[in-house]
Parts: structure tokens; sequence; C-alpha cells
């Protein structure tokens, strides 16, 4: 079996500085867009400030030819990080797929739990495993952002933690790296290699220095029960704002309109399209947005940055 090493590659004043480390991946090359968040029709879930694939940033546990066994993770407060206190419904998982070399495919699994202490714990400690699915990577998914329907209900009150695995054939045939990019986050990327020295999920700035960041998306809504107060269930994140503002509407509430004011109560004219509005043209600051829906006019501070 192969050595398994990771090179970091950084540029300074034009010189390379190469830096053997535990895991595969760099900081240089282009970006690639997937499908943009404006285009979506449900909530999405993410600590991901942007979608974009950086080819050259894309992390995982493997040798030059062939990847380990490798679980990557995101720890999602609902409550506190999106607003969300009711049980939420996943419909899917996106993750983004790196360089891929493979003769035939090979088998990759998205796993989500619900978990009520904090992650990572003793991992698996209190998670309990309220869906799966799979998916087989060849080729052809190379550079690109996978969305794998999935069933699954967290319930109320309970963290959700969405698992990306892939286990090594041992036949050294197999090549992938994780999607990322260097462009932040708003929740710690995780990864458990044991090859690689992660027996348990470590965070990757705090572990090992490295700043990537995946690209792993949860998709669904939340249950909103009766008696439940649906104008409350809206969530705008991230705020403070990046290029793309998500707003998650319950399924219950009709939107009637969406208006982003400036400090000086002027209409910015940034339009409401899926549940995000496009901020790239603001200047930064602090700006208010009216959501008006058939429950009333939901009213939230926006921060740009």
């Amino acid at each position: 079996m192969k050595k398994i090493t990771l090179m970091a590659v950084l540029f300074v004043s034009g010189l390379t500085l190469q830096a053997q480390t535990s895991f595969t991946g760099n900081t240089s090359g282009d970006p690639v867009y997937n499908t943009p968040a404006s285009e979506r029709q449900v909530v999405l879930i993410t600590h991901s400030n942007t979608q974009t694939i950086n080819p050259g940033d894309e992390i995982a546990c493997a040798s030059p030819t062939s990847f380990r066994d490798n679980s990557i993770f995101r720890d999602f407060d609902l409550a506190v990080d999106f607003g969300i206190a009711g049980a939420f419904e996943v419909t899917s998982a996106e993750i983004a797929i790196g360089p891929v070399t493979s003769p035939a495919g090979f088998p990759l699994t998205v796993n989500v739990y619900s978990m009520t202490d904090p992650f990572p714990g003793s991992w698996p400690g209190s998670a309990v495993l309220e869906g799966t699915a799979g998916a087989i990577i060849t080729n052809a998914d190379a550079e690109s952002l996978l969305s794998i329907p999935l069933a699954a209900t967290i319930p109320a009150g309970s963290r959700m933690i969405y698992e990306v695995m892939i286990v090594d054939d041992l036949t050294d045939t197999n090549f992938m790296r994780f999607g990322a990019n260097l462009d932040g986050q708003t929740g710690p990327s995780w990864i458990m290699a044991d090859a690689c020295g992660a027996a348990t999920p470590m965070d990757l700035a705090v572990a090992f220095g490295l700043p990537n960041s995946f690209v792993m998306n949860i998709v669904g809504d939340e249950v909103l029960g009766v008696g439940d107060n649906a104008l409350s269930k809206i969530a705008v994140y991230p705020n403070p704002a990046s290029d793309v503002l998500n707003v998650s509407v319950p399924a219950s509430l009709e939107v009637k309109g969406a208006i982003l004011y400036d400090v000086l109560g002027k209409n910015t004219g940034i339009q409401l399209v899926n549940g995000t509005m496009n901020t790239s043209s603001l200047a930064r600051g602090i700006y208010m947005l009216n959501v008006n829906t058939s429950a009333g006019t939901f009213t939230k501070k926006v921060v740009k940055q």
C-alpha cells in the first residue's frame, strides 16, 4: 500500500513552500461555480460562506493515487444558528466532490444524525442515525456539487450531524478528495480518518492548521405543529451577510413580498428569489429586511460585511 502524504502548497512572493502533513490538499487553483443558491426551492442548511469548489483546495486522507477511510462532518445547531426550533425534515444532502480517478466507480455514503450532546464529544455518544443514503462516485462527478436524496427527521431541540463517508477498498485504484474552498465558514469542518491520525472527528483548522472549508449542505424544511407561530420561524442567514442572503420561510406561509432597506429607509431594490437575495452589490453596513407574509410582516436587521 502506498505511503499516505498530504502536500499543502503556499505561494509567497513567488516562492513555493511545500509542507508535508497528513492530508492531501493545497491552496491554489481556479474556482468552479455550481448551481447558484438563487435557484434553490427549499431551505438550505450550510456553514459554507460560498458554494465554490476551488480546485487545489480539496482535502482527504489519501496517498497520491488512492484514498483511505474518510468521514467528514458538519455539526448544525438548528435552533441557535438557523432559528429552527421545531422538528426538521431532510429531503436531500449535498456534497462537493473534488478530483476523482476511478476505473469503475466507488460508493459514497451520507448519514444524518440527531444528537443532544455537544459534537463531537465521545463520538458517536448520543448520536442517533436518522437517515442514510448513498451514491456511486465516478470520474464524471469530479469538481461538482452532488445532491443525494435522503429522508430523515431531526427532532426538535436536537443538533443535526451530517457525515459523508468513503471507505478504502484496498485496491489502490480509486482516488478522490472532498470539494472545499478558502472562502470561510460559520462552523468547523470536521474529519475522521484513522490512517492520518484522526481516530475521532477533528477540526481541520484546530487539529491540522488547515483553513479549508468543506462544502456540505442539507436541504429540507421545518415541521410546524398546531399552535406554532409560523412568522417567528422565518430565519435569515448568514448574518452578517455574505454576497448571498438566505431567507428561510416555512412552507405554511405565503410570501407576498420582501424589501431590503438601507439605514436611510431607502429600498435597495434587491429582490427575494427562491428564498435568497443577491447582496453582492451592497456596500458594507446595516440594512433592514421586511418580509411581508400571509401571517404578517417579519422584520430583521441585516449586517453586510
